[in-house]
């Protein structure tokens, strides 16, 4: 896969995600309208902003969008426990890579060129607009720099930014990314109360200190990247039209007294002299694209502080809406199919009675395999009768004597009572029943890899049936027989190191259709020998 179909499938992905998301958020903002702020419907926004913006968290147990379920390839029959190795993938010939150009990859090239027009034309309408307003500047009022100084200290800014007076300006706004300009109509504040024209620079003051600016570009690339999705055109609508209103609700907490009504005034005074056509791409302006003044002055007429509990539940909310929707849920791995036809004859085969007195666990699960190869109702061929077992113990571990007695009882539930009655625990494996001690994981998982364990794998031995026999004996059977079913003779070595002890006695282990990987991960329980694995040996000892 190239690098336009990733960044691609990125985008495809992140637009789904998104579009998720701006629905939970849409349903949140319109179940809790009367009693959510407007600071925090605003910022309920900057989690699809982040799905958008961020690749794939790591996965968890839940998500608005789970993963396609992925088989995992297994060369094996459903109803057998047989293993067979798998298939090697086949190599793509050269005269087969060379393939036109796919689906996928014209529609990569479809959205890459709408993309680059949708941010070409935005920033190219951006620099006319802005070129047009410098070459129409003229001098502000001297009186204006008291205004300007007084409005910046009380939005919270360290100095009053850039300003740019001109003509061609219709309405106050603010634009720039590292350096912000303030864009005033000439004459301002002609027209407007000295409360009037202080609230209206507190507002362009206060998108610059909430950070609106660098958002709103951010915002703008993104509209582009996603130009074919209308929900999320939308969505970007709602946003710019919550900030304006978070803008307001802002200024109004800043003043120690009711505000309100020259707030609207000045809100109603601008909107009398606003072009019909407002300001595009980079320009954040009192009176946006979509700004619903009706919504405004409501809003503002009804103002009041947030209970303080609402920033603890705007913080969570946020917080796990980003979770959700910048997460994928956990792929659901299908069961492996030697796994699957081992659940069945857990079911299947019924034992008429299990007794057992003070038993050790290896005498109950003897009884268990026996049963299980004389009871299978399964396959005739001796080699793939009954079921595996494997006790990994340590050697510290004290497992509990067995006494039981039932009736009627199917395979599961004999295994299950016995790994009960002896502090084990139970787990279907796609080689084997494994019984463990529920506290004590698996050591080898994590440290028996490299291409020696790998080989070993795909190597099915069909009968491994030891009494009574040395670690010495054990090894060369399984070299032998490596060697016998390995393809194309790649096969790998497997040894005793220096300190092994070759006299180790395996008291008893009976096992079928059994890979290699794990046949020798079982003589080593039952031998108390350590193993290790590398790119060429498996060994013995340590």
């Amino acid at each position: 896969m190239n690098t336009l179909d990733s960044m691609f499938e990125w985008v495809l992905a992140a637009t789904l995600r998104a579009s998720a998301l701006a629905v939970v958020i849409l349903g949140i903002q319109f179940m809790l309208r009367r009693h959510l702020p407007a600071t925090w419907r605003h910022a309920l926004w900057l989690p699809m902003l982040l799905v958008l913006v961020l690749p794939m968290l790591p996965q968890v147990p839940f998500g608005i969008m789970p993963q396609r379920e992925k088989p995992e390839p297994v060369a094996v029959e459903a109803v057998q426990t047989s293993a067979l190795p798998q298939a090697k993938p086949a190599v793509a010939t050269p005269a087969e890579s060379r393939q036109g150009l796919t689906p996928m990859v014209y529609a990569g090239l479809v959205w890459m060129a709408g993309a680059a027009v949708m941010l070409g034309m935005g920033v190219a309408g951006y620099r006319r607009n802005l070129e047009r307003m410098k070459k129409a500047a003229c001098r502000q009022d001297a009186s204006l720099k008291g205004l300007l100084e007084e409005s910046a200290r009380e939005a919270g800014l360290r100095k009053v930014p850039e300003v740019l007076m001109s003509s061609a300006v219709e309405s106050p706004a603010v634009t720039g990314l590292l350096r912000p300009l303030l864009l005033l109509p000439a004459g301002f504040p002609r027209g407007f109360s000295d409360a009037e024209a202080r609230l209206i620079l507190l507002h362009e003051f206060t998108h610059v200190k909430r950070r609106d600016l660098p958002v709103n570009w951010l915002v703008c690339v993104l509209h582009s990247m996603h130009w074919f999705n209308p929900l999320l055109w939308f969505a970007f609508a709602r946003m710019r039209e919550d900030r304006e209103l978070a803008c307001d609700a802002q200024v109004l907490s800043l003043g120690k007294t009711d505000r309100r009504a020259d707030y609207g005034h000045a809100l109603l005074k601008l909107q009398l002299c606003a072009p019909a056509s407002t300001l595009s791409l980079g320009f954040v302006g009192i009176f946006e694209r979509n700004s619903n003044l009706r919504t405004r002055i409501t809003d503002i007429s009804t103002h009041r502080k947030s209970h303080p509990g609402w920033r603890a539940a705007g913080i969570a909310l946020t917080g796990v809406l980003t979770l959700l929707g910048a997460t994928e849920a956990q792929e659901r791995k299908p069961k492996d199919p030697r796994q699957v036809a081992i659940e069945k004859k857990l079911d299947a085969i019924k034992i008429p009675r299990v007794s057992f007195k003070d038993s050790s666990v290896e005498e109950a699960v003897d009884f268990l395999r026996l049963r299980a190869n004389e009871l299978d109702p399964a396959p005739k061929n001796q080699a793939e009768r009954g079921v595996n077992f494997v006790i990994k113990a340590p050697k510290d571990f004290q497992v509990t004597p067995v006494t039981l007695e039932l009736k009627d009882v199917s395979l599961r539930k004999a295994i299950e009572n016995v790994a009960e009655a002896s502090g084990l625990a139970m787990r279907v494996d796609p080689f084997a029943v494994t019984l463990s001690p529920r506290t004590v994981a698996d050591k080898d998982a994590g440290k028996l890899k490299g291409e020696a364990m790998e080989m070993a794998s795909h190597i099915v031995i069909p009968v491994l049936d030891f009494e009574s026999v040395r670690l010495a004996e054990a090894v060369e059977f399984l070299n032998g027989k490596a060697a016998e079913l390995a393809e194309e003779g790649k096969a790998p070595v497997i040894e005793l190191s220096s300190n092994a002890n070759k006299d180790a006695a395996i008291k008893e282990l009976r096992l079928r259709n059994i890979p290699l990987s794990e046949a020798v991960k079982s003589i080593s329980q039952a031998a108390k020998e350590p193993l290790s694995a590398n790119d060429e040996v498996i060994r013995f000892g340590k």
